[in-house]
């Protein structure tokens, strides 16, 4: 995916608009662990429910001391395989 430079009002536009697929990497990291990576999950960022569900995700980690971290999947299998 390549980088695009800033266009004003892309902000308000819907993201199906702007990009059909946006493929990331979603890893939950327990903070009182170590920082141990203790699950990950593989979402479409162009995908409404997707979204939806990193929502869900991120509200559980605030409340269970967690912490959520998210990459794009080309540059998180870039890190993993580095």
């Amino acid at each position: 995916m390549p980088w695009n430079k800033y266009r004003k009002g892309d902000e308000n536009k819907r993201l199906d608009e702007i990009n059909t697929h946006c493929p990331i990497y979603v890893f939950l990291i327990d903070l009182k662990n170590k920082d141990e990576i203790v699950a990950q999950f593989e979402l479409d960022y162009a995908n409404y429910a997707d979204r939806k569900r990193l929502g869900r995700i991120s509200f559980w980690a605030v409340m269970n001391g967690h912490s959520v971290e998210t990459m794009n999947k080309a540059d998180a299998e870039g890190v993993n395989q580095g």
